[in-house]
């Protein structure tokens, strides 16, 4: 049976809903003059995979040389298969970090009906 609040039915999760949050890092003594003939190949991979609707989201790294994938799978174990077969992946020059994350309970569930909801939301911008 569905949770429910105020009589309406919460959003459900189906339970094979994960995003997989990704990040790379280069391995010690990797440079980006070493993996740059391989970037042609490695874009080209990710761009299939984004394609193909399994890479969602893709970004670079604003604090260090590396890559932030968000994949859509079933699981961590999936993600990893498919950046173990990244052209970077194979040559050993990448090592992978995996943080799954699913969609939170909706806000609203967790209010009380006697709790201030009322705009405005966002009370920085309150005189």
């Amino acid at each position: 049976m569905d949770p429910v609040h105020h009589g309406k039915p919460l959003l459900t999760v189906p339970e094979n809903t994960v995003k997989i949050i990704a990040c790379d890092r280069f391995k010690p003594g990797v440079t980006l003059e070493t993996i740059t003939p391989w970037l042609p190949q490695e874009v080209a991979h990710v761009w299939r995979l984004w394609k193909a609707g399994i890479v969602r989201e893709n970004y670079a790294r604003a604090d260090e040389p590396g890559v932030v994938i968000v994949f859509e799978l079933d699981s961590v174990e999936e993600a990893r298969r498919y950046v173990d077969d990244f052209p970077l992946s194979r040559a050993g020059y990448l090592e992978w970090f995996f943080i799954p994350v699913v969609v939170p309970l909706p806000i609203e569930a967790l209010f009380r009906d006697d709790v201030d909801i009322a705009e405005p939301y966002d009370r920085t911008l309150a005189g």
